[in-house]
């Protein structure tokens, strides 16, 4: 069993597979996009089978795919399909921008990806365009069918909520997602690398969106939610239309922390927020054994703070890109 130091048990890891994306998200990256890292020094598919693996056997269980934007790494099927293949782990999700589900949804589904969460901030084609920098709005829709069509479900669709920007559409995302049959998440928005000096993200918090969202729909709280999530959950009474907040700004979980990340490069992150990863690339390319990944991995889980709001010194946000993390 993984344990951090704080006794919170390690069951889930999100895995980037690349720093590329065919979007230019205004809360995730610089409108010129990052400094990506070279192709080789990108984990193969068969690095990153091995590390989960060698976490399977630590107890691991849960492994979420994402980028970047994992679609635009070649042959990610291939992937999914080694991953299913390992004892121990039972759930395989992955994080997607939509676009490209339209001709993967299926495959990847037949590969043994479960459910994909896709991002929609807006139901506005042309403020989609303005969010993203590009105009991918009809595909990401297209993208959304096919994931229903193909069984990747439950399928839940996230919206970063900025002030000013988007906020007045959480109605008509909640009802939009219960058309898919989806479930509608909405993230706060975590000042993050150079992105966080954009104007236009400026947080709301849960709390204000719920107040708003109470207007629309009679909300209730979930009583039979997974703890670990860090979603908390809503349900509509009259409609059975399921929100979910994510809080990572204005109400922390950190004390019900589950997870650790495997960035594209060989990283080991024991939290988004902290800047502290150990080097598990090294590793595998100087035909380390498997007991050195394990101690990779709780080289990592030792690191792991208690939370990102400890005091004064420990900075709250990471200086590095969410997309060059994996969020």
């Amino acid at each position: 069993m993984l344990c951090d130091r704080h006794h919170r048990v390690i069951s889930y890891l999100r895995i980037s597979v690349t720093e590329r994306c065919n979007f230019r998200c205004v809360y995730c990256m610089p409108a010129a996009g990052i400094q990506l890292a070279p192709r080789a020094h990108l984990l193969t598919y068969e690095e990153i089978a091995r590390v989960v693996q060698v976490g399977a056997k630590l107890g691991l269980s849960k492994i979420r795919l994402t980028g970047g934007e994992p679609t635009v790494r070649r042959d990610l099927p291939d992937l999914v399909a080694m991953l299913a293949a390992i004892d121990g782990i039972n759930e395989i999700t992955m994080t997607t921008n939509g676009v490209l589900l339209a001709s993967l949804a299926q495959p990847l589904k037949a590969a043994g990806l479960r459910r994909v969460n896709i991002s929609l901030d807006t139901l506005q084609p042309e403020r989609a365009a303005a969010l993203a920098r590009r105009d991918y709005f009809d595909a990401v829709l297209r993208g959304i069918d096919a994931a229903r069509d193909a069984g990747l479900t439950p399928l839940k669709l996230n919206a970063v909520v900025m002030r000013g920007v988007n906020d007045d559409e959480l109605a008509d995302l909640v009802s939009f997602a219960h058309s898919k049959g989806a479930q509608m998440r909405f993230i706060e928005y975590m000042p993050m690398g150079v992105a966080r000096l954009n104007e236009q993200n400026k947080l709301m918090t849960a709390r204000e969106m719920l107040e708003r969202l109470k207007t629309h729909f009679d909300l209730t709280p979930e009583q039979d939610g997974d703890l670990a999530d860090p979603a908390r959950g809503w349900v509509c009474q009259r409609t059975g239309a399921r929100v979910g907040f994510i809080t990572s700004i204005s109400e922390h979980f950190c004390d019900t922390c589950n997870r650790m990340r495997l960035t594209a490069e060989g990283g080991l992150r024991p939290c988004l927020h902290q800047d502290a990863e150990v080097d598990v690339r090294s590793i595998l390319r100087s035909n380390g054994s498997d007991v050195a990944i394990e101690q990779a991995y709780r080289d990592a889980a030792n690191l792991k703070w208690a939370g990102h709001h400890m005091n004064d010194v420990i900075p709250l946000y990471s200086a590095k890109e969410m997309v060059a993390i994996g969020g």
